[in-house]
Protein backbone atom coordinates (compact mmCIF):
# COMPACT_ATOMS: atom_id res chain seq x y z
CA UNK A 1 0.00 0.00 0.00
CA UNK A 2 1.56 3.43 -1.03
CA UNK A 3 1.49 6.11 1.78
CA UNK A 4 4.00 8.66 1.20
CA UNK A 5 4.96 10.68 -2.24
CA UNK A 6 8.39 12.36 -2.07
CA UNK A 7 9.45 14.60 -4.98
CA UNK A 8 12.84 16.51 -5.86
CA UNK A 9 12.30 19.95 -6.72
CA UNK A 10 14.98 21.55 -9.12
CA UNK A 11 14.88 19.89 -12.89
CA UNK A 12 10.64 18.44 -11.78
CA UNK A 13 9.19 21.09 -9.38
CA UNK A 14 10.89 23.59 -10.66
CA UNK A 15 12.46 23.80 -13.91
CA UNK A 16 14.05 26.34 -16.63
CA UNK A 17 11.92 27.47 -19.49
CA UNK A 18 14.70 28.07 -21.80
CA UNK A 19 18.31 28.78 -21.72
CA UNK A 20 18.07 32.17 -23.16
CA UNK A 21 19.24 34.20 -19.82
CA UNK A 22 22.04 31.76 -19.70
CA UNK A 23 23.21 32.30 -22.80
CA UNK A 24 22.77 35.53 -22.84
CA UNK A 25 25.32 36.13 -19.60
CA UNK A 26 28.01 33.69 -20.99
CA UNK A 27 28.24 36.28 -23.90
CA UNK A 28 28.26 39.13 -21.68
CA UNK A 29 31.33 37.88 -19.69
CA UNK A 30 32.73 36.05 -22.87
CA UNK A 31 32.37 32.52 -21.37
CA UNK A 32 32.27 29.27 -23.81
CA UNK A 33 28.86 28.47 -24.70
CA UNK A 34 26.68 25.96 -22.30
CA UNK A 35 29.44 26.46 -19.67
CA UNK A 36 27.69 29.09 -16.97
CA UNK A 37 25.34 25.95 -15.61
CA UNK A 38 28.54 24.25 -14.38
CA UNK A 39 30.43 27.07 -13.19
CA UNK A 40 27.52 27.66 -11.03
CA UNK A 41 26.16 23.69 -9.89
CA UNK A 42 29.38 21.86 -10.90
CA UNK A 43 32.15 23.47 -9.13
CA UNK A 44 33.81 21.96 -5.90
CA UNK A 45 32.54 24.66 -4.09
CA UNK A 46 28.95 24.21 -5.03
CA UNK A 47 29.02 21.26 -3.97
CA UNK A 48 30.60 21.60 -0.93
CA UNK A 49 27.53 24.16 -0.42
CA UNK A 50 24.93 21.42 -1.60
CA UNK A 51 26.38 19.41 1.28
CA UNK A 52 26.26 22.53 3.76
CA UNK A 53 29.95 22.70 4.19
CA UNK A 54 30.21 25.98 2.81
CA UNK A 55 27.02 29.06 2.81
CA UNK A 56 25.16 30.17 -0.25
CA UNK A 57 26.26 33.54 0.58
CA UNK A 58 29.77 32.69 0.47
CA UNK A 59 29.43 30.15 -2.84
CA UNK A 60 27.50 33.43 -4.62
CA UNK A 61 30.52 35.98 -3.52
CA UNK A 62 32.89 33.36 -5.20
CA UNK A 63 31.59 33.71 -8.04
CA UNK A 64 31.55 37.10 -8.14
CA UNK A 65 35.04 37.26 -7.95
CA UNK A 66 35.84 34.26 -10.35
CA UNK A 67 33.96 35.80 -12.95
CA UNK A 68 34.91 39.15 -12.07
CA UNK A 69 31.16 40.64 -12.33
CA UNK A 70 31.92 44.43 -11.78
CA UNK A 71 33.86 44.61 -14.63
CA UNK A 72 31.14 43.99 -16.85
CA UNK A 73 28.97 45.58 -15.09
CA UNK A 74 27.25 43.01 -12.95
CA UNK A 75 26.74 42.59 -9.24
CA UNK A 76 26.06 39.42 -7.58
CA UNK A 77 21.95 40.27 -7.41
CA UNK A 78 21.89 40.86 -10.94
CA UNK A 79 23.91 37.89 -11.86
CA UNK A 80 21.76 35.43 -10.05
CA UNK A 81 18.26 37.68 -11.20
CA UNK A 82 19.53 36.80 -14.68
CA UNK A 83 20.86 33.19 -14.27
CA UNK A 84 17.09 31.98 -12.76
CA UNK A 85 15.44 34.31 -15.03
CA UNK A 86 14.11 31.58 -16.86
CA UNK A 87 13.17 29.42 -14.12
CA UNK A 88 9.46 28.52 -13.40
CA UNK A 89 7.26 26.84 -10.87
CA UNK A 90 5.12 23.78 -12.68
CA UNK A 91 2.22 24.80 -10.65
CA UNK A 92 0.27 21.81 -12.56
CA UNK A 93 2.51 19.42 -10.73
CA UNK A 94 2.45 21.33 -7.24
CA UNK A 95 -1.34 21.17 -6.88
CA UNK A 96 -1.11 17.64 -8.20
CA UNK A 97 1.16 17.03 -5.27
CA UNK A 98 -1.48 18.91 -3.38
CA UNK A 99 -3.89 16.91 -4.34
CA UNK A 100 -3.14 13.37 -3.01
CA UNK A 101 -3.44 15.02 0.47
CA UNK A 102 -4.35 13.71 3.30
CA UNK A 103 -4.46 10.20 1.60
CA UNK A 104 -0.91 10.24 0.89
CA UNK A 105 2.33 12.18 2.77
CA UNK A 106 4.12 14.11 1.00
CA UNK A 107 7.45 14.45 1.21
CA UNK A 108 10.52 16.88 -0.73
CA UNK A 109 14.21 15.98 -0.94
CA UNK A 110 16.20 18.53 -2.68
CA UNK A 111 20.02 18.44 -3.47
CA UNK A 112 20.55 22.32 -2.40
CA UNK A 113 22.31 25.11 -0.28
CA UNK A 114 21.19 26.48 2.53
CA UNK A 115 18.99 29.00 1.31
CA UNK A 116 16.21 26.74 0.07
CA UNK A 117 13.81 26.38 2.80
CA UNK A 118 13.61 30.25 3.10
CA UNK A 119 12.63 30.29 -0.62
CA UNK A 120 9.97 27.80 -0.39
CA UNK A 121 8.41 29.67 2.15
CA UNK A 122 8.78 33.31 0.64
CA UNK A 123 9.84 33.78 -2.67
CA UNK A 124 8.48 30.25 -4.14
CA UNK A 125 5.50 29.42 -1.18
CA UNK A 126 5.36 25.95 -1.36
CA UNK A 127 6.31 24.68 1.47
CA UNK A 128 2.74 23.91 3.15
CA UNK A 129 2.44 21.36 0.29
CA UNK A 130 5.04 19.25 2.31
CA UNK A 131 5.04 16.89 5.63
CA UNK A 132 8.55 17.03 5.28
CA UNK A 133 11.32 18.80 3.67
CA UNK A 134 14.76 17.28 3.38
CA UNK A 135 17.39 19.52 1.97
CA UNK A 136 21.20 18.34 1.41
CA UNK A 137 22.56 21.12 2.95
CA UNK A 138 20.69 20.85 5.89
CA UNK A 139 21.61 17.43 6.45
CA UNK A 140 24.76 17.26 5.61
CA UNK A 141 24.30 14.74 2.97
CA UNK A 142 23.10 14.41 -0.47
CA UNK A 143 21.25 12.63 -3.11
CA UNK A 144 22.19 9.26 -4.22
CA UNK A 145 23.27 8.63 -0.82
CA UNK A 146 21.23 5.93 0.44
CA UNK A 147 20.94 8.10 4.27
CA UNK A 148 19.26 11.08 2.78
CA UNK A 149 16.44 8.98 1.62
CA UNK A 150 16.27 6.68 5.33
CA UNK A 151 16.00 10.05 6.83
CA UNK A 152 13.00 11.19 4.19
CA UNK A 153 11.54 7.96 5.10
CA UNK A 154 11.60 7.79 9.12
CA UNK A 155 10.56 11.45 9.43
CA UNK A 156 7.65 10.77 7.38
CA UNK A 157 6.89 7.29 9.59
CA UNK A 158 6.54 4.86 6.45
CA UNK A 159 8.75 2.34 4.81
CA UNK A 160 10.62 2.14 1.44
CA UNK A 161 8.22 0.00 0.15
CA UNK A 162 5.44 2.51 0.84
CA UNK A 163 6.88 5.35 -1.01
CA UNK A 164 6.62 6.90 -4.19
CA UNK A 165 10.06 8.94 -5.53
CA UNK A 166 10.37 11.51 -8.17
CA UNK A 167 13.22 12.55 -9.49
CA UNK A 168 14.77 13.76 -12.91
CA UNK A 169 18.08 12.14 -12.27
CA UNK A 170 18.53 8.64 -13.03
CA UNK A 171 21.30 7.83 -10.33
CA UNK A 172 18.92 9.62 -7.84
CA UNK A 173 16.16 7.14 -9.15
CA UNK A 174 18.79 4.19 -9.05
CA UNK A 175 19.11 4.74 -5.49
CA UNK A 176 16.18 4.75 -4.29
CA UNK A 177 14.90 1.99 -6.31
CA UNK A 178 17.63 -0.08 -4.76
CA UNK A 179 16.26 0.61 -1.24
CA UNK A 180 12.76 -0.49 -2.04
CA UNK A 181 11.21 2.57 -3.19
CA UNK A 182 8.73 3.18 -5.88
CA UNK A 183 10.64 5.21 -8.33
CA UNK A 184 9.18 7.16 -11.26
CA UNK A 185 11.94 9.43 -13.71
CA UNK A 186 10.96 12.55 -14.59
CA UNK A 187 10.50 13.47 -18.12
CA UNK A 188 7.58 15.98 -18.42
CA UNK A 189 4.35 17.05 -15.67
CA UNK A 190 1.81 15.29 -17.81
CA UNK A 191 4.12 11.64 -17.60
CA UNK A 192 5.03 12.28 -14.14
CA UNK A 193 1.31 12.47 -12.82
CA UNK A 194 0.36 9.39 -14.97
CA UNK A 195 2.88 7.09 -13.93
CA UNK A 196 2.20 8.17 -10.35
CA UNK A 197 -1.10 7.67 -11.04
CA UNK A 198 -0.56 4.25 -12.03
CA UNK A 199 1.26 3.26 -9.41
CA UNK A 200 -1.40 4.35 -6.96
CA UNK A 201 -3.74 2.45 -8.57
CA UNK A 202 -1.92 -1.18 -8.38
Amino acid sequence: MIRALISDFGGVLMRTRTADSRHALEQRLGLPPNTIEARVFGSDLSLKAMCGEVGEADLWRALERELDLPRFGLNGQEFQDQFFGEDFLDEDLVAFIRSTRPALKTGLISNAWDGLREVLHTRVPIADAFDVMIISAEEKVAKPDPRIYHRALERLGVKAEEAIFLDDFIENIQAAHALGLRSVHFQSSAQAQRDIRTLLTR
